[in-house]
């Protein structure tokens, strides 16, 4: 494999000049900056990934703090992070979390212990930017975060002092649930809710929006149904609802992929959808229209690729000149409601 001195000594000049060439830097004229990258062509020069780490004080890295890898939203948004970065010649490292307490340095005061804490090591000199998918931080954590010193946004919720993109959670919970009561449904529960204040932060946002539109109403809100953000934990809710014999007249489900297990649990169990329980989800998963799920849309790869964009507009050279930080800033995208078959009018149910 040719070399920098190859590259060198075919154009007649030094190692130097063929660097900053091939980094297209301005200080070479633009006839030996052709010259250079012609000879680097032909003789196979692959310039050292390493190398230019150094030599520019990049690492040409983002790292991408995520609680889940596997589930439909983070999968959206870990792919679609990747996919912008590798247009810009950027990589992706990949840190997995899972939400919850912190039991390094020592538990935290507010949330039970669950998994280490995050640590600056992680992330130092491996990394230029930090994107975080909805993963619950404690405020020691995002001090690490910003101790870093680098472009730093958040996908999927707010956190003071910070960029951040995604959707109006309290919004999409009071739309749900106002798409119920205003088919007359009056008996409504809500399904995700949370009982740990370091859960992922959308459902319990999305659980205040149903109360809200409750109490507009004039309704006392129903029980706040625990469940994890699956399908299995839907299925089981559906259960020990049926086992207690309290099966509300519509559902309010915090995610898509909950309000699949809910439909299933229920369909199996001989419970006519919309004619006795009205469902309704929040994300417009692929698999929501294989199950007519109505539900509440949001736009997730947007939600992602804004993201990247925004740390890429810092990484640019020049754009913290001064020393200057980004403005802190969040944008929240519009969503929709899709009308299904999983929900009906209030008088159609079975009596």
């Amino acid at each position: 494999m040719a070399s920098i001195e190859d590259v060198a000594r075919a154009t007649g000049v030094s190692t130097a000049t063929v660097s900053r060439a091939l980094r297209g830097l301005a200080s070479v004229a633009e006839p030996t900056r052709a010259r250079v990258q012609l000879a680097a062509q032909s003789l196979g020069y692959v310039p050292s990934a390493a190398a230019a780490s150094l030599a520019s004080g990049r690492t040409k890295a983002v790292g991408l703090l995520t609680p889940h890898v596997s589930r439909w939203f983070f999968a959206v948004c870990i792919e679609t992070v990747e996919a912008v970065l590798r247009t810009h010649g950027y990589d992706v490292l990949l840190v997995q979390l899972p939400p919850g307490g912190r039991t390094t340095p020592g538990p935290s005061r507010t949330l039970p212990p669950s998994r280490p804490m995050l640590s600056a090591d992680l992330l130092r000199k491996r990394v230029d930017a930090t994107i975080v998918l909805t993963l619950p931080l404690v405020p020691e954590e995002l001090t690490v975060l910003q101790a870093l010193g680098h472009e730093l946004v958040y996908v999927g919720g707010t956190v003071p002092g910070l960029r951040s993109v995604g959707i109006d959670d309290v919004a999409v919970g009071r739309s749900a649930t106002e798409h119920l009561l205003g088919l007359g449904h009056t008996d409504v529960a809500y399904v995700g809710a949370s009982l740990s204040p370091g859960d992922w932060a959308p459902p319990q946002e999305r659980y205040r929006g149903y109360r809200q539109a409750m109490t507009a109403a004039g309704l006392e809100p129903g029980e706040a149904l625990v469940a994890d953000l699956t399908v299995a934990d839907g299925r089981r809710t559906v259960r020990e609802l049926l086992r207690r014999g309290t099966l509300p007249g519509a559902l309010v489900c915090a995610c898509d992929e909950l309000a699949i297990g809910v439909l299933h649990e229920l369909r199996q169990a001989g419970v006519d959808v919309p004619g006795q329980v009205s469902v309704i989800g929040v994300d417009d998963h692929p698999h929501a229209e294989l199950h007519d799920l109505t539900t509440i849309s949001q736009p997730v790869a947007e939600q992602a690729e804004t993201a990247t964009r925004w740390v890429m507009e810092g990484l640019r050279p020049g754009a913290r000149a001064g020393g200057t930080e980004p403005a802190p800033r969040s944008e929240r995208m519009p969503t929709r409601l899709v009308l299904r078959r999983s929900t009906g009018p209030a008088q159609a149910r079975a009596t």
